[in-house]
């Protein structure tokens, strides 16, 4: 239980560190976040509880929210290189070839992931299994999606073999992790929907702006977290210049 209080309070502190030494790759999310909300706001979704239901499938909200998935998504390559070097700018900003390819794969798969939950498997029991679905799954290939940033390719059954002993704190410990920035996140976007006035409804989606940047980074952190904890993720060593 220490450990898993160690570790909550880490993934917590290092993504606010992130942030402070890096601001501007923190700022990805938040201005996917941000541009989402433009999108809500013109169509109408904060504007009382028909309007709430009335955006939950409009195809405007549903385009945006895709590409916003993806911002989410972005941050990673740096903040896992900066993660593994310790807090290292230059290793985390550096664009490494395999790394970058690695990458690329990683993100190819968030949008197919990202895809198939909003537009595909949108509704009803398939959507409830392929969100549990994707909630086992993901903490099992956690490995090869660290990996990736670092250049190194650890294959998703590879994976998958190592972390199942740790299946169990795989899956809880990025939910304790991510609820109580989630809890706050679907808070102020309810408190958006009730509140009067644009001014006070663009003051808090603003807030919910930063916390869900806040929210993307601590996702990541818990990534790196448990997928370090079976065994140590090798960097693969850059090739020097000629």
């Amino acid at each position: 239980m220490t450990g898993f209080l160690s570790d909550f309070r880490k993934v917590h502190s290092q993504s606010l560190a992130f942030a402070a030494a890096l601001p501007l790759v923190a700022a990805i999310p938040l201005i996917g976040e941000l541009v989402q909300h433009v999108v809500e706001m013109n169509i109408g979704m904060y504007s009382g509880i028909e309007g709430a239901q009335a955006a939950e499938t409009n195809a405007q909200r549903m385009n945006f929210g895709f590409a916003k998935v993806l911002t989410l998504c972005l941050p990673a390559y740096f903040l896992i290189r900066w993660l593994h070097s310790g807090g290292d700018r230059a290793f985390a900003t550096r664009a490494e070839k395999p790394a970058v390819a690695l990458f690329i794969l990683i993100m190819g798969l968030n949008a197919l992931f990202a895809f198939l939950g909003l537009f595909v498997f949108a509704s009803g029991p398939v959507a409830i299994g392929f969100f549990v679905f994707g909630l086992v799954f993901m903490p099992l290939i956690v490995r090869f999606l660290v990996a990736a940033p670092l250049g190194t390719f650890i294959s998703p059954l590879q994976s998958i073999r190592t972390m199942l002993p740790h299946a169990v704190h795989a899956i809880l410990f990025p939910i304790c992790a991510m609820l109580p920035l989630m809890v706050v996140h679907y808070a102020l976007g309810m408190g958006a929907v009730f509140v009067p006035g644009e001014l006070v409804k663009w003051g808090i989606l603003v807030v919910d702006g930063f916390v869900t940047a806040w929210l993307a980074l601590v996702m990541i952190c818990a990534q790196y977290v448990i997928a370090a904890r079976p065994a140590p993720i090798m960097a693969m060593q850059a090739t020097p210049a000629p």
